[in-house]
């Protein structure tokens, strides 16, 4: 956890594990579906022309709020407008939280597994089939 302050806002950095854990994103995509949106995406993620439906859901059920995605690639805990992504959340509203990937430590590690794990399975898949004979 870390802090950054100046002139322009203050911004409470949490690692993924705690910002996702204080935040609540809703990732679940059969529970989107069941609040009556259609994500473009299988963990939740929307589409800015998705905004005004969004803030429109929000006002009208005060237990949920928007957390954005941003172009300088950060989770920030807020509706941030023109942006690409956006997402639906149930927890602490508290718009200073922010997630960075970037400046995660284990960033890395969990990018060059997932990685490491796609690049496996055409391998996989090639490996059970059986030569010709």
């Amino acid at each position: 956890m870390g802090a950054v302050a100046n002139k322009e806002h203050v911004e409470l950095i949490l690692d993924s594990g705690a910002f996702h854990k204080a935040v609540s994103i809703i990732v679940d995509r059969d529970e989107i579906l069941w609040l009556g949106f259609d994500p473009f995406s299988q963990i939740g993620m929307f589409q800015s022309s998705d905004t005004p439906s969004l803030q429109d859901f929000c006002n009208r059920n005060p237990e949920y709020h928007i957390v954005t995605y941003t172009s300088g690639h950060r989770y920030v805990n807020r509706f941030v407008p023109d942006q690409r992504v956006y997402m639906l959340a149930t927890g602490d509203k508290n718009p200073y939280l922010v997630h960075n990937p970037w400046i995660d430590p284990m960033h890395y590690l969990i990018e060059e597994d997932v990685f490491s794990q796609l690049s496996c399975e055409p391998n996989q898949i090639r490996r059970r089939r059986k030569p010709k004979a």
